[in-house]
């Protein structure tokens, strides 16, 4: 059996969180921050990384050849990470702007814009959700 580390980068998206880390499509291990576990595989393997909200891609990870030496699991530094935070305060500021101003005709404006918001955060939540994490396998 050959050994391949699994590293998480220590990073601050996500830091509270520990990824589940899935192989061939059963969960095996939770890593957390700035962690790093050795594991034993045989044959080819299919891994991803998720979270309570999103996942990663899923990697297909062949050892035989001996070019793969380390898997490094990552937050995706996209704007991803930055959209639920950026979107969240949008909505906050376009709920007080209302209820403060009511008849000044921003409703319409502030409508817009949190439609604006909302699409593209529920994409994010449904179509995008396995580009949260990224699996990056190192070679040297």
């Amino acid at each position: 059996m050959a050994q391949l580390k699994i590293k998480r980068l220590k990073e601050w998206a996500n830091k509270r969180f520990s990824y589940k880390v899935i192989l061939d499509g059963q969960e095996h291990f939770e890593i957390a921050n700035g962690q790093e576990r050795l594991i034993s595989i045989d044959n080819p393997v299919t891994i991803q990384a998720k979270t309570m909200w999103g996942s990663s891609k899923k990697v297909k990870v062949d050892i035989s050849n001996g070019n793969i030496k380390e898997i490094r699991i990552s937050a995706n530094k996209q704007t991803n990470i930055r959209f639920p935070i950026a979107a969240f305060s949008i909505v906050m500021i376009c709920s007080v702007v209302n209820l403060i101003y009511p008849d000044n005709g921003a409703k319409d404006f502030m409508t817009g814009l949190l439609i604006g918001v909302a699409v593209p955060l529920l994409g994010l939540l449904t179509i995008w959700r396995d580009r949260f994490l990224d699996i990056e396998l190192v070679t040297e």
